[in-house]
C-alpha cells in the first residue's frame, strides 16, 4: 500500500500478487456481481457487490476508484484518488456532489433481498443516515413506531405482506411527523406505478438504483412526487 499527494488528491494504491483480472474484466469488475471467470470457491467466493460499492461511494464523495492487472496469475493494483481540502475538482466532477444527511434523518431499509438491503446500509451510514434494516413486511411494520423513520426505502415484491400493503399500514399509522416512503423494487411496469401511488408510496424507483438518483430523492424533503 502506497499513499501520495499529487496534483491536489490524496492518492492511495493497494497492491496484492492474488489471481489478476482478465483484460476485458478491468472495468467490468466494478459493475454488481461481477466475479470473473474462475469457478466460485469457498476461499474466492462472494456477491460480487464490495467492487461496486466501494466505487459509488468514492464518487459520492467526489473521488475515483480504479484498477489495473497486468493479467490472470500477476496480481491487481487499486488507485483511490480523493480532491485534498483546498483543490480545485475538474468541471465533470463538481456537476454532483454527495450532501451530508440532514442531522437525525432516519432510515429504514426493508428489502427482503439481504444483500441488496446490506448495500444500501452501507451507502447510507457511509454519508451519515441514521439506518435500521429489516427484510419482510411485519418486521417493518413492528419497527416504524419504534425506530421512527423519516423515509421509508421499501421493496414491494416480498412474501407474506407486500409493499404495498406495509405502505398502506404505514400511512395508516398516527404519526407526529411527515413520513416519506420510497418503493425500490424490480417491479417498474406503468401498472406497478400506478398500485404504488394508489397505496401511499411518495416515489417509485425501479433496481438497480443509481445511487446519485437515490440520493437526490432523499434530499428532497416535504416533496410527494412520483417518478
Amino acid at each position: 500500500m502506497a499513499v501520495a499527494a499529487e496534483d491536489g488528491q490524496a492518492v492511495l494504491r493497494v497492491r496484492d500478487n492474488g489471481r489478476g483480472i482478465e483484460p476485458d474484466l478491468l472495468e467490468r469488475v466494478f459493475d454488481m456481481f461481477v466475479q470473473g471467470r474462475t469457478p466460485l470457491k469457498r476461499v474466492v467466493g462472494g456477491l460480487g457487490i464490495g467492487l461496486a460499492l466501494a466505487r459509488k461511494i468514492a464518487e459520492l464523495h467526489g473521488g475515483q476508484l480504479e484498477a489495473a492487472s497486468e493479467g490472470p496469475g500477476k496480481g491487481s493494483e487499486f488507485t483511490l484518488r480523493i480532491q485534498l481540502a483546498g483543490g480545485k475538482r475538474p468541471e465533470a466532477e463538481q456537476r454532483f456532489e454527495a450532501r451530508p444527511a440532514v442531522p437525525g434523518q432516519r432510515v429504514l431499509i426493508v428489502d427482503d433481498n439481504q444483500d441488496a438491503a446490506a448495500t444500501l446500509d452501507m451507502l447510507l451510514r457511509s454519508l451519515g443516515y441514521q439506518t435500521e434494516v429489516v427484510h419482510d413486511g411485519a418486521a417493518a411494520l413492528a419497527a416504524a413506531p419504534r425506530f421512527r423513520p423519516d423515509v421509508v426505502l421499501l421493496d414491494i415484491g416480498m412474501p407474506g405482506i407486500d409493499g404495498y400493503e406495509v405502505a398502506r399500514r404505514l400511512r395508516a399509522m398516527k404519526r407526529g411527523r411527515a413520513l416519506r416512503i420510497i418503493a425500490v423494487t424490480g417491479w417498474g411496469q406503468e401498472a406497478d406505478r400506478h398500485r404504488s401511488r394508489e397505496a401511499g408510496f411518495d416515489v417509485h424507483l425501479v433496481k438497480p438504483v443509481e445511487p446519485r438518483e437515490l440520493l437526490k430523492v432523499l434530499d428532497e424533503k416535504g416533496r410527494r412526487t412520483l417518478h
